[in-house]
């Protein structure tokens, strides 16, 4: 006779080709009755003994391990973006950046491992945000400035290098009063501090204070020898800027 499961010319009780039940018998795991071409048993679940049962389960092993790590990945972006942060300021838990719907056409996330403390994060988006800028594309860059902003303001108490990225970040989100707020916390400890006074100028400047500008400016020239010698972690980390900022300084005043 034909097995009814896999088309072997088979004889006996079961098939010697799947091992699929060719009579009424029992199964092996409960006693119910079978019948022929039954892979599992209707009571208990248990297989007869089919070949074919065995390589459909094998064949979607594959599909079925690809789903899990599916699902796996899902949850980790779940928490990475939705999740608390333990180093986000009180009341800001949980106000990580997403990225997402909204973005340009063709706009990747930014580069760099996920995870990380939130003021990594901060740091990886202002290094994303200054370079589209500098690449001229402005629209991707305008997409992540309120992450960035977002992620910053997450972070906690901030040194001087996060207060300037904040700060500078503020001055593209064409947020002046913030902007200048922000340098004047770095300013508050620290006078001289030629980025400070640098985004604090461009802030006034914005706003439409050309006279206040002017004086951020000043103060910048005339602390910019003694300043500039300083290894301060965030001059090294912008050491191509601070040059450019005098240049600015100067053609400013000199207008």
């Amino acid at each position: 006779m034909k097995c009814p499961s896999c088309g072997f010319d088979a004889s006996g009780r079961f098939c010697a080709s799947c091992g699929t039940p060719l009579d009424d018998t029992a199964c092996s795991g409960c006693g119910a009755a079978l019948t022929p071409g039954d892979r599992f048993c209707s009571q208990c679940g248990a297989a007869t003994g089919s070949r074919r049962a065995a390589r459909s389960t094998a064949s979607n092993l594959p599909w079925m391990i690809g789903m899990l790590a599916f699902a796996v990945v899902a949850v980790l972006l779940v928490v990475r973006f939705t999740g608390p942060d333990p180093n986000a300021a009180p009341g800001m838990q949980g106000a990580a950046p997403a990225f997402g719907a909204g973005a340009p056409a063709g706009l990747d996330a930014p580069a760099g491992p996920m995870g990380g403390t939130m003021r990594e994060n901060a740091d990886r988006l202002f290094n994303r945000v200054m370079s589209e800028r500098e690449a001229g594309a402005s629209d991707r860059a305008e997409f992540f400035v309120p992450m960035a902003i977002q992620a910053y303001q997450a972070s906690g108490e901030l040194d001087a290098d996060g207060l300037y990225h904040l700060a500078l970040l503020q001055n593209v989100a064409g947020q002046p009063e913030a902007a200048l707020e922000t340098a004047n916390r770095i300013l508050a400890t620290s006078p001289g501090h030629l980025l400070a006074l640098a985004t604090a100028a461009e802030a006034a400047a914005l706003a439409g204070d050309s006279a206040a500008a002017a004086g951020y400016y000043r103060t910048f020239l005339e602390s910019y020898e003694l300043e500039s010698a300083l290894s301060l972690p965030e001059y090294l980390d912008h050491a191509r800027v601070i040059p450019e900022y005098r240049a600015a300084a100067e053609s400013f005043l000199a207008r």
